[in-house]
């Protein structure tokens, strides 16, 4: 579990106090690793526990000893065994346009609904405010921080991560910068070193991180005449992609599931032609679909368009069943409509034949409910 916070000044040692009641925080982990990459960024800590019981709440608090601590939270950890869970799901969220969504969010936390959130990219739009951009990023963690304190909220980059828009940040923001420090999400601990793309189990279900954003040929930040240097990190996330879902393949009679998770979509009512991706939708398709289909992934979950929209499973631009009951192909689903400041998309009124249903009027957010190992309802 990683535990992070931002100090407005560097700090000496990073800790935090755990145990598993509220009045005996009796054990400790350390981390001397801040980071900072603006002079008014403020400085990035985590700290990685380790060593958790299944099924257990821990109380904690974070900060520096004769600095500060922040005030006590709780979670709970994954039971050892499977348990019923739902999860929170969707992208381009914001600090405009996203209070009812926030507040649904929070209020369901609060009664102790979700196990897990997965954000798809697009986070607080803080590139939208250039002139406020360390601004934006501190009131949306502050909005967040009842949910982000006490359950795991998973990240994936999205096109408003990849600067700050602004000359007089540009450069220190360049190239995910801020959503590199900001996260700490489990790269390390799945072969990546980088939040950009990485993996984890919950429970019956294979989570895959991907990064539509950057990495592979065609990419929206790349080079579009790779050089070496870019054809290496190209390499990266695809050797990682099929030793990753080789694994989970193998795993399967433990862990069925497997979602791929990113920003961009490749099926969305918005960005086709006759039913066939366009733009960089198709480019997302030609690198990343035939790994779906090679390992038989589930679902493909992404957000970027502001709406959200279902497929039948697909492949290759072809419905291979319009029953969702053991589907011979991943079913698409498009959860881009939490909030942000640039409105919801319009749908055209002609649909393609592989969209299956979506809502282009309202902002909103979707939940995975995991009842049983078997099946999975958006």
């Amino acid at each position: 579990m990683a535990i992070s916070w931002l100090t407005a000044d560097p700090t000496i040692l990073d800790v935090v106090y755990y145990g598993t009641t509220s009045n005996s925080l009796t054990m400790n982990a350390t981390s001397t690793a801040e980071t900072s990459y603006d002079d008014d960024a403020g400085w990035n800590h985590n700290v990685i526990l380790t060593n958790l019981q299944p099924g257990t709440t821990y109380y904690y608090s974070c900060g520096t000893p004769n600095y500060a601590f922040s005030t006590q939270f709780s979670f709970s950890t994954m039971s050892s065994s499977f348990v019923a869970t739902t999860i929170a799901a969707y992208g381009d969220l914001g600090i405009t346009h996203s209070t009812d969504t926030i507040n649904q969010l929070l209020n369901r936390t609060a009664q102790g609904d979700f196990g897990l959130y997965v954000h798809m990219g697009d986070i607080s739009y803080a590139n939208d405010h250039p002139l406020r951009y360390e601004h934006t990023w501190n009131e949306w963690f502050t909005e967040m921080q009842p949910i982000m304190s006490s359950i795991p909220y998973m990240v994936a980059p999205g096109n408003h991560e990849s600067w700050c828009r602004n000359p007089i940040c540009a450069i220190p923001t360049y190239n995910f910068t801020t959503y590199k420090e900001k996260f700490r999400m489990p790269g390390n601990e799945s072969g990546t070193g980088t939040n950009m793309f990485y993996s984890f189990d919950y429970y019956n279900i294979h989570f895959v991180a991907i990064d539509t954003e950057s990495d592979y040929p065609g990419a929206p930040v790349a080079d579009p005449d790779p050089s070496p240097e870019n054809i290496e990190k190209y390499y990266l996330q695809e050797n990682w992609l099929h030793d990753d879902l080789s694994k989970a393949v193998a795993n399967r009679a433990n862990v069925p599931w497997i979602i791929l998770f990113g920003h961009r979509p490749i099926y969305a009512p918005n960005e086709q032609s006759n039913g066939i991706p366009t733009g960089q939708a198709s480019r997302v398709q030609s690198f990343f679909e035939p790994y779906l289909k090679q390992y038989e992934v589930d679902v493909f979950l992404t957000g970027h368009v502001h709406a959200y929209a279902r497929t039948y499973p697909i492949y290759n631009n072809t419905v291979t069943s319009t029953s969702f009951v053991n589907p011979p192909s991943p079913v698409h689903v498009v959860a881009g409509g939490a909030g942000n400041r640039e409105g919801v998309t319009q749908f055209p009124t002609d649909k393609p034949t592989w969209y299956a249903g979506g809502n282009d009027e309202t902002y909103g957010y979707g939940t995975w409910v995991v009842n049983d190992e078997t099946s999975l309802t958006w």
